[in-house]
């Protein structure tokens, strides 16, 4: 699960949110909804906000008509988690920095 702090707060079931907890969505919803981007001819990701849009509201927990009142940048923001859990990159990032073993050792 990952915090997003929103830089402007939003309601949901009668409640004033400043930060969304976006949980990694499960096997189910990967099927349902699909992979968040893909790659083009020169190797690049790009992202799918359509993708995306789906999956705020899911893995957030948040009524649909509360995730369309999001700011762009939160949109943003929360797609870029989204993309997270299926990259790694936040997780490669953290298991380095618990390594025994020096990053320069070749090993």
């Amino acid at each position: 699960m990952k915090e997003l702090l929103l830089s402007k707060p939003i309601v949901a079931a009668n409640e004033t949110l400043s930060v969304l907890e976006i949980r990694e969505p499960t096997y189910d919803e990967v099927e349902q909804f699909g992979i968040p981007f893909s790659y083009n001819e020169a190797g690049e990701m790009k992202l799918d906000s359509r993708v995306t849009l789906k999956y705020i509201p899911v893995l957030a927990s948040i009524p649909r008509s509360s995730a369309a009142k999001m700011s762009l940048k939160d949109v943003f923001m929360a797609s870029m988690t989204i993309v997270g859990f299926f990259t790694g990159s936040e997780a490669a990032a953290d298991s380095a920095s618990d390594s025994t073993i020096p990053p320069t050792s070749g090993a």
